[in-house]
Order: C-alpha cells, then sequence, then structure tokens
C-alpha cells in the first residue's frame, strides 16, 4: 500500500518549524516531510542549532553565586521591611507610647526593673564599636572606609540603614561583630553633635522601641529598636537631648 504525500511544505513552512510558529499538528506534517528529505533536514538542523546559539549569545550572563546570594538577601530583607511597615500602620503611634510608658512605670506584664533596662545588650555593643572606630582613626595602618553602600551593607546583614543628615560627613564605615551577630558601625564628623557614631544590630528579637536616652559618665546615647533592628548613636556628654532629637529624626527615615 502506497503511503500518500502530505501536502506541500514550503520554504515558510520550513521557516516557521525553526521559529517554533507552528501548531503540533503543522510541525508533525513538516518533521514527517523532513523524514523523507534527508537533505533538507539536514539544513533545519543546521538553522535550529544556529538559532540556539544565537539565543545565548544573546542572552544577558548570570550572576555570580555571590551576587546571587547577595541579591537572594536583599530580596528577603525588602519583603520583611514592608511586612514591617504594615504592621506600624497598623497599630497607632499613641498605642505605642502607651505601652513603653507602662513598661517604664512597671505597670502590669510588660514591667521591667531598673537593673535589667539600665544597659540594653545593643548599647553594650554599640560602646564597643564606637570606641574601636575611634581607635582607627588613630591607626596609620588601619584607613578609614568613608564610603558607605548602604545597599551593599543590607545585602550582607539584613540591616536597612536610615536616611543621614546631609550635612553629617562620614569618617569610617565597617561591619563589627557583636553578641547578636555582625552589626553595622558608621563614624560621623557633624556640625551640631561632633563626632557620633550610629552602629545598627539585628537585636535577636522583634520590638518597637521609640528613641530613648542612656548615659554613662563619658558619652550621651540615645537609642531606638524598630523591628528586628536596634539602632544606637553614641556622642560625647552633653548632647543628651540633640542627640536624641536626632534619633528621632532617624526613625521618621525608616518608616
Amino acid at each position: 500500500m502506497m503511503q500518500t504525500e502530505s501536502p506541500a511544505i514550503t520554504e515558510p513552512d520550513l521557516d516557521a518549524y525553526v521559529d517554533n510558529q507552528l501548531s503540533e499538528a503543522q510541525r508533525s506534517e513538516v518533521e514527517a516531510h523532513l523524514a523523507r528529505h534527508p537533505d533538507l533536514a539536514s539544513r533545519v538542523m543546521r538553522d535550529l542549532a544556529l538559532r540556539r546559539d544565537l539565543r545565548r549569545a544573546l542572552a544577558p550572563p548570570p550572576l555570580p553565586r555571590p551576587l546571587l546570594g547577595a541579591a537572594r538577601r536583599l530580596a528577603v530583607a525588602r519583603r520583611r521591611d514592608a511586612q514591617l511597615r504594615r504592621m506600624l500602620r497598623v497599630v497607632p503611634a499613641l498605642m505605642l507610647v502607651g505601652l513603653g510608658w507602662l513598661a517604664h512605670a512597671g505597670l502590669g506584664p510588660l514591667s521591667v526593673t531598673e537593673g535589667t533596662a539600665a544597659t540594653p545588650t545593643p548599647v553594650t555593643a554599640a560602646l564597643s564599636a564606637h570606641q574601636v572606630s575611634l581607635l582607627r582613626l588613630d591607626m596609620v595602618s588601619q584607613p578609614e572606609v568613608s564610603d558607605l553602600d548602604s545597599v551593599e551593607m543590607r545585602a550582607a546583614t539584613g540591616i536597612l540603614l536610615p536616611h543621614y543628615d546631609a550635612a553629617w560627613t562620614v569618617r569610617d564605615t565597617q561591619v563589627f561583630p557583636s553578641p547578636q551577630g555582625p552589626g553595622i558601625e558608621i563614624l560621623f564628623d557633624t556640625p551640631d553633635l561632633g563626632r557620633v557614631s550610629h552602629f545598627a544590630v539585628r537585636a535577636g528579637g522583634f520590638d518597637v522601641t521609640l528613641p530613648r536616652l542612656h548615659a554613662t559618665p563619658d558619652h550621651d546615647i540615645a537609642w531606638f529598636q524598630i523591628g528586628e533592628t536596634a539602632h544606637v548613636l553614641v556622642a560625647s556628654g552633653d548632647h543628651g537631648q540633640p542627640l536624641l532629637d536626632a534619633a528621632t529624626r532617624l526613625l521618621d527615615t525608616l518608616y
């Protein structure tokens, strides 16, 4: 029994086959035709290989593995920040202030003893980072890094930095170890507060703490926590209220 010839296959049909523009039924007809014409089949195979090579050549290069990992961490941090902003819009600011007042006054389940709240752990780590930053300024073998790349910092640590006053000049930036993990220490020269450092670290738990002051014999400290990140400003003494105001302005940029 003779096999009937399929409908005539034209050059445009072959081009459409190479460009993957045919239906399954049409592709089957072309492939049956190519099976009976090895010379055409060889040419089509070359065209398919050329199309594949062109597609590979024109495709954007893949990200190196370190950059791919950083991009994934940045995406996770952005999702976490978006969730936090939604939560902050739901919780009234007045409620946050009221809860902080109850904790400070020692009322209800939020009560904290003076000894427990005296020196929060991020404050202790911030003081250590501040002292190390000042030490680095006097060391020739430890050059300062004044180029602050907040995007790279966030990708590496998951910490979202606030927007700083344009009058603050960055003197040094470094990743500093702490009991909670890597933190970011930035040393500034400021026109009103003198030399100020900002230390940010993931605190190990979710909380919302409005800016508050903490003093030592040598330093004034203003700190707050927003979500999982604690932020601490450290300056020399006699700058309590201006430092607290600066912390409040930094907090406002994180909403």
